[in-house]
């Protein structure tokens, strides 16, 4: 109440749960990304529009809404029109000298600032037209589809809506609070036969409460965040034969009933409250969390092996886009050793930006040219769902600045680019989040974060990688290559939730299509990952070089087509290594930690009358200085041919130590810890 009072003293604009003042509202006269049919004024909207041969006067209707009801509002032969709804939808017929229709469009600025792939829905909507809209993108796309989609929801109530998700979706409330935009119901479904989740990628959930049980059967490169689930939540699918799930991400969010995680191989959650958790398999993970856990010791439990970490280290929230009167992005305040939900506690430092500050990028418009300009006027980007072909790096040299998708965007190398689709520059506060980077003919890297190491610390406002997803290959046909995919050069990095992934299948994967050599490679120092699954490239999947690195949850499957065992040799203190360790912590490194690493053998070269097998000697290398603390280390064995087992498999967990992995019967082996040197299994 004090802040409310001191707020109308001041002059600020309430709305709902949100103080932002009158200043911020942005009065800009154009859409943020370009030329529209729509023009923001002091006081509503300009819609314009061209002239239609044969027309003898324009009706203009009006609707509060996407879905909602129209009504006439003019008939007039100017084709202006002036309203004080600024964020309504306007439909425009223009009439004969009959007063038949010849033609109808509909413009908002929402249309011309989203573009086609983003749907924005408000409670006036039609719950059946809602329902029936997002159900026409999901029925159409694919694992590698070429389709993306962002449904957005303003503040209100949905609970006759029970929706589903699939592949490059993503759902979004607009309000200033989860509990601003409640659904009726919200599910994935397993997209493998027997509702094996193990391919449910690229989706994503955030800021919304869901008022029942909820099904999420997802894999990598997925996110759910910043929600409230009134009931149960199921990490997979529920009543197939075989509901295999293999990893996901989940945090900022409240549970009020069970999490049933029983049959994901791997998870990760962070910052999230629930009742109980059940079940759970090779490696499970959580930061900063509260609930009941039945027994989350280290070791084979009824809970899988889990490790549990009281608090987060470092963490700034994901950007996420509002509506309050307005379009903002709300950048979350930076919080360190922090447990718990953040919206459940005071947030006085999360900053408001009006979107008017920000360039909207849309694929049918934009290439690296008109991005970099909009990042050198000092803009931030929002990229609307779509592929965006890049054929230089997008360069993004100004702290602060804000970098985010929604629906999936994606950045796609064209063959003219030969370098890498984004480089960060060493600067503080950069923001980049809910974006795929896609592989083309050969470049260097798809992101390098500070182009060399130097000594410039950011601990004050590090740069933060929240939900970004690497691929190459799988997406389609032709050869791909890429050197390092992830490169981290500068200090004091923040990773939330990353998937580097060398396509295993579909199209343009093969040993010689989609060639590599590293997933990720941390050069800067301070460097702290959380959620990192990095699969299947052809040398070490991650090499980390930087001094007093922390990581918690690590997934990494050993690439499946090995054809050259001679090229698949690693070299280290001396000696010649059968293929190349997943998690390598350099020689020279003093300080590292790590928290809950799984690596699994998966190879597929060959079929089932003569599968090729091979052997991977080290799951993990790492040095024996004192400052090295790895703990909760897990290797497991997949390899099957049809009903053949191979011989084939994982010789050591660490370095040259831990039982091996040879035959693909399911069983898994662990290791408690390394620390200084010293093994504990």
């Amino acid at each position: 109440m004090k802040k409310r009072w001191l707020a109308l003293l001041t002059g600020t604009l309430l709305t709902g749960a949100l103080m932002l003042p009158l200043t911020a509202c942005g009065n800009g006269n154009d859409t943020p990304g370009g030329e529209s049919n729509t023009t923001l004024t002091e006081t509503g909207i300009q819609v314009s529009w061209d002239k239609v041969s044969g027309a003898a006067q324009y009706a203009v209707y009006h609707s509060p809404s996407r879905f909602g009801e129209y009504s006439l509002e003019s008939t007039q032969t100017g084709r202006v029109y002036k309203s004080n709804d600024r964020y309504g939808y306007y439909r425009i017929d223009a009439l004969d000298q009959n007063g038949a229709t010849i033609s109808s469009d509909t413009y908002s600025f929402d249309f011309d600032t989203f573009g086609e792939n983003t749907h924005i829905y408000a409670e006036t909507d039609d719950r059946d037209a809602i329902w029936q809209d997002i159900e026409e993108f999901r029925s159409t796309t694919g694992q590698f589809g070429k389709g993306r989609f962002a449904a957005l929801f303003k503040q209100g109530d949905y609970r006759e809506l029970d929706l589903a998700m699939r592949y490059y979706m993503t759902f979004s409330g607009l309000g200033t609070h989860p509990t601003d935009v409640q659904l009726g119901g919200f599910n994935t479904y397993g997209e493998l036969s027997g509702g094996n989740s193990t391919c449910n990628f690229w989706c994503g959930i955030e800021n919304m409460t869901v008022d029942s049980n909820v099904q999420w059967a997802v894999s990598q490169a997925t996110s759910f965040r910043r929600m409230q689930v009134n009931g149960n939540l199921t990490l997979h699918h529920q009543g197939g034969k075989t509901p295999w799930a293999s990893g996901g991400f989940l945090a900022d969010t409240v549970v009020t009933g069970t999490i049933d995680g029983s049959v994901q191989q791997q998870w990760f959650t962070r910052n999230s409250d629930w009742n109980k958790w059940s079940g759970g398999d090779i490696n499970t993970v959580f930061a900063g969390c509260s609930g009941t856990l039945s027994n989350y010791n280290w070791g084979q439990t009824s809970n899988g092996w889990v490790t549990y970490l009281e608090k987060t280290n470092v963490m700034r929230e994901k950007p996420y886009l509002i509506f309050d009167n307005g379009y903002y992005v709300c950048r979350p305040e930076l919080k360190t050793d922090s447990k718990g939900v953040s919206w459940l506690q005071e947030n006085e430092n999360d900053d408001y930006i009006p979107l008017n500050q920000f360039y909207v990028a849309r694929a049918d418009r934009d290439n690296a040219k008109t991005l970099n300009a909009a990042l050198q006027k000092g803009k931030h980007l929002l990229f609307t769902p779509g592929i965006y072909q890049i054929d230089s790096p997008l360069l993004v040299t100004q702290p602060d600045t804000i970098v985010m998708g929604i629906g999936l965007a994606s950045l796609k190398v064209t063959d003219k680019n030969t370098d890498t689709l984004m480089r960060i520059a060493d600067v503080d506060g950069v923001q980049v989040s809910g974006i795929i980077f896609d592989a083309g003919r050969s470049t260097k890297t798809l992101m390098q974060v500070g182009t060399d190491k130097t000594d410039v610390r950011h601990q004050e406002n590090p740069i933060v990688l929240s939900d970004v997803y690497f691929r190459i290959g799988g997406a389609e046909e032709g050869n791909t290559s890429v050197d390092v995919t992830l490169e981290i050069n500068a200090n004091d990095v923040v990773g939330d939730n990353f998937w580097v992934w060398r396509g295993d299948h579909s199209h343009g994967v093969g040993w010689n299509v989609n060639r590599t050599k590293n997933g990720v490679i941390v050069n800067g120092d301070h460097v702290t990952i959380y959620g990192l699954m990095v699969e299947h490239f052809h040398e070490y999947q991650t090499i980390w070089n930087g001094e007093y690195g922390f990581m918690a949850f690590y997934q990494s499957e050993t690439p499946y087509d090995v054809d050259d065992l001679e090229e698949w040799t690693s070299h280290w203190m001396g000696q010649s290594y059968k293929g190349y360790a997943s998690y390598k912590v350099a020689d020279h490194v003093q300080n590292h930690t790590a928290y809950g690493l799984g690596v699994y053998y998966v190879a597929r070269k060959g079929d089932d009358k003569n599968p090729r097998t091979f052997t991977l000697d080290h799951a993990i290398e790492l040095p024996s200085n004192a400052g090295i603390r790895v703990e909760h280390m897990g290797i497991a064995n997949f390899a099957t041919f049809g009903d053949k087992k191979t011989n084939g498999g994982i010789t050591h967990i660490v370095n040259d130590r831990g039982d091996s992995l040879y035959v693909a019967d399911g069983h898994k082996n662990h290791f408690e810890s390394f620390i200084g040197g010293v093994y504990k299994k």
